[in-house]
């Protein structure tokens, strides 16, 4: 496998190494039907690279082509009240501080079209979200809401929106530039066009050691200094930038700018300490999983969390795949199999009477909703975050 030489953000070639896998599953959000499928999924190499001119991380083994985002591809976490409340508090900041009342957003990458219908009911904005993945009937309707299952390019000329949403989309993307670049020139896009992009926060997984999130569906992973390098170096002047979902999550407000400007790649330097110490921290909480689960019956033993973390989870650590299921709130992920070890997931539900003794929560954010739950099951396991 040959392995990318320059940054996707720079193109630079300042590059230090870190974690690698030979084989994970293409697509964590991508469940089967049956165990045999699910274990059969196709997999690829990752390997973490880090730029040190622009402080960007990025999957150097990252084929591009390999995954398909179809309606199969099954992302969305509004199931969850934790998650909808978040998703509530943003749409209500966007909608009062870019006054959306009347205007047209379009949800660029919108999923199952959730974001969409919350920002345009808060904000009594006309709504057009575009995915290749989007399914009917998923949820209802919202007036002045239209979805279409395509990619938001020239061939819809005659949409011209006041507001552009892009949530968990551009880390998918493996020219980030020339998507962002591809956005902004759009024939419906004005000067005064607002920008909000959104994409996991890597410093979270470098400092909290977020460590599932390191999937190969991510080519890259955004630090605040290279998020704002690559909207600037795409032709946008940023508005706004910070940090949101518990420090999870990075966004960025821009707007396409006129003439373009210098890019600042100057930096501080404190991250390369966090990367090389990330590799040895990594297989030292591997490895402490792996004995932790070593020492449990894997029948009393669950992971809660069926998305990207629960599925690398499984597959990463080596006792993982002895754990007896997934579970997760979202309906549409139940009763399919996690891709590479095939563990089936299951709802809540499910759990009530059962004997278990552990529960593996992914997200810390999720663990008083957890709580919660089991306690209306009548369960009460060991609850410990990964």
């Amino acid at each position: 496998m040959r392995l990318r030489v320059d940054c996707p953000v720079c193109r630079r070639q300042d590059l230090l190494h870190s974690v690698s896998f030979e084989a994970i599953p293409f697509s964590c959000n991508s469940l089967h039907p049956d165990a045999n499928s699910a274990v059969a999924a196709p997999t690829g190499q990752f390997v973490l690279a880090f730029c040190r001119s622009c402080e960007h991380f990025f999957n150097a083994a990252f084929e591009d082509g390999r995954i398909g985002y179809t309606q199969n591809y099954e992302n969305s976490l509004h199931f969850s009240p934790r998650f909808v409340a978040f998703v509530e508090d943003l749409a209500g900041r966007l909608s009062t501080a870019y006054a959306l009342e009347g205007k047209l957003a379009v949800d660029v990458g919108c999923g199952k079209g959730d974001f969409l219908k919350r920002l345009c009911s808060a904000s009594g904005a006309r709504g057009i979200g575009f995915d290749r993945s989007f399914e009917d009937n998923r949820g209802e309707d919202v007036a002045g809401v239209e979805f279409i299952n395509d990619w938001f390019g020239n061939a819809y000329p005659d949409i011209k929106p006041d507001f552009v949403s892009c949530r968990h989309v551009l880390e998918h993307i493996a020219s980030p530039i020339a998507f962002l670049q591809g956005l902004r020139s759009h024939p419906g896009v004005e000067p005064n066009t607002v920008f909000y992009i959104e994409v996991p926060n890597a410093l979270y997984t470098l400092r909290d050691m977020g460590i599932w999130d390191l999937i190969y569906e991510h080519v890259s992973y955004f630090t605040p200094h290279s998020l704002r390098a690559a909207m600037q170096t795409a032709g946008f002047e940023v508005l706004d930038q910070g940090a949101s979902f518990g420090e999870q999550y990075l966004f960025i407000e821009a707007k396409p700018l006129e003439t373009r400007m210098t890019i600042n790649f100057s930096r501080s330097g404190e991250i390369d300490a966090l990367v090389r110490r990330f590799d040895r921290t990594y297989r030292d909480k591997v490895a402490w999983w792996r004995d932790y689960l070593s020492k449990r019956d894997p029948e009393q033993t669950v992971v809660w969390g069926a998305g990207s973390k629960g599925v690398t989870f499984v597959n990463v650590v080596p006792e993982g795949a002895r754990i007896s299921a997934l579970v997760d709130v979202n309906p549409h992920k139940q009763r399919r199999f996690a891709p590479g070890v095939g563990t089936p997931v299951v709802g809540p539900e499910s759990l009530r009477g059962r004997p278990l003794r552990s529960i593996v929560v992914m997200n810390p954010l999720y663990r008083d909703e957890v709580i919660q739950i089991t306690h209306e099951l009548g369960l009460a396991p060991e609850i410990i975050v990964a």
